[in-house]
């Protein structure tokens, strides 16, 4: 597997404490710390339903703050009960690559490293921008006041994101600020590790399963004179059986994950739809009506976010099903009628196989493709349509 990559992948794992390698009691102690650090900011938010009048603005401004930290604390908990599945898919997938012997199977496998390291350099980079302007926003006024010598001295506030901590915000503003800047980094940190290791496996399982169509493939590249000799037989044999074999652990790393990450899978797609018509609608009443380029650059910051890594995760879905499929479609094209008898057979089981369609289905409701995040994304415009309705 590319180093960089794997660098990348530890680093931000260890980073929240979800590395599964080396978990000391120090690493758990983070854990808690984390957990209760976003559940005690969930809280602060929720108590402002105690302090302020309720109007559509108010509870649209509330919850879409709040279910993204309650969807941040889902993930991070799930990766936290799950890192022994993590850990077992990393090993499963080393071992698979570090057994490859052929030169054109490791130059299949590195192409599609290449393309695991760049997503996972631009997620990286996308997530250190929108934190970069999260912690900026907070500070601002300070600094206009400072270049633009302001003498007026006004309490300073985070307007932007509301809370109730029952004290005098301007006072402890510098621990306030803390507080959210540390939900900040679990939030970014745990959105990056999920896109990571989403974008990630799921890409070197599209090469693994490229890897099996081009076993296929050069199976199938038969001549009828080669028939004769039992040794070029049990070539054509031995090559299909690898073909199966890497296609059938392929397969069973992707149930392995999605079995185990099944509990918490529905619960993280409502969550994903919740927040984003909160933020779809947070933009549209700020351009309308707020005119506030705080809370817009925050909603905006956020529906891109969602949009994009869900775009990502569909899309790695899609393409793990053209490939599951590109093997059996290269199997059928392939000259399998002049091939021996065994391996007529074997094909046969593989082609009745290729009948059933195949998708990855996150809590036995949501399969990831390109249709499903149409879907998604028209679904939350049209929750959008009722809130906007509702407020009118």
């Amino acid at each position: 597997m590319d180093t960089q990559f794997l660098y990348i992948h530890r680093l931000s794992m260890v980073a929240i404490g979800l590395w599964p390698y080396h978990r000391t009691m120090l690493v758990q102690l983070q854990c808690s710390v984390f957990s209760l650090t976003v559940i005690s900011f969930i809280i602060f938010q929720l108590t402002t339903f105690l302090t302020t009048e309720w109007t559509i603005e108010f509870i649209v401004e509330i919850l879409s703050t709040s279910f993204f930290i309650l969807l941040s604390a889902t993930v991070y908990n799930s990766f936290w009960r799950n890192t022994h599945v993590v850990k077992r898919v990393l090993k499963n997938l080393q071992y698979i690559c570090s057994d490859l012997k052929d030169e054109n199977e490791i130059a299949i496998l590195k192409r599609y490293g290449y393309i695991a390291k760049c997503a996972t350099i631009g997620m990286t980079l996308f997530v250190m921008c929108i934190s970069f302007i999260g912690i900026l926003l907070p500070i601002l006024p300070r600094i206009f006041g400072i270049f633009f010598l302001v003498n007026e001295s006004e309490p300073y506030r985070i307007t932007y994101i509301k809370t109730e901590y029952f004290v005098d915000e301007a006072t402890y503003f510098y621990f306030i600020l803390l507080h959210l800047y540390a939900v900040y980094y679990i939030a970014g940190g745990t959105t990056l590790v999920a896109g990571i290791i989403v974008a990630g496996y799921f890409t070197y399982c599209c090469g693994l399963f490229n890897i099996a169509s081009y076993r296929i493939e050069q199976a199938m590249r038969i001549k009828s004179d080669d028939l004769t000799n039992p040794t070029n037989k049990r070539q054509v044999d031995k090559k299909i059986s690898h073909a199966v074999d890497i296609h059938r652990t392929t397969l069973k790393i992707l149930e392995f994950y999605l079995y185990n990450f099944e509990e918490t899978s529905f619960l993280i797609i409502v969550l994903i739809v919740i927040c984003l018509s909160l933020h779809l609608f947070g933009i549209l009443h700020t351009v309308c009506f707020a005119f506030r380029i705080e809370e817009f650059l925050l909603h905006f910051g956020c529906a891109i976010g969602f949009l994009g890594f869900s775009f990502a995760g569909n899309y790695v879905g899609e393409a793990i099903t053209d490939h599951y499929n590109y093997i059996f479609s290269t199997a059928y094209n392939g000259q399998w009628y002049v091939a021996p008898v065994r391996v007529q057979r074997l094909i046969l089981f593989l082609l009745q196989r290729g009948t059933k369609s195949y998708g990855l289905t996150f809590g036995c409701l949501y399969t990831l493709s390109l249709e499903s995040f149409a879907s998604l994304s028209t679904t939350s415009i049209s929750y959008v349509t009722v809130i906007y309705s509702i407020q009118k």
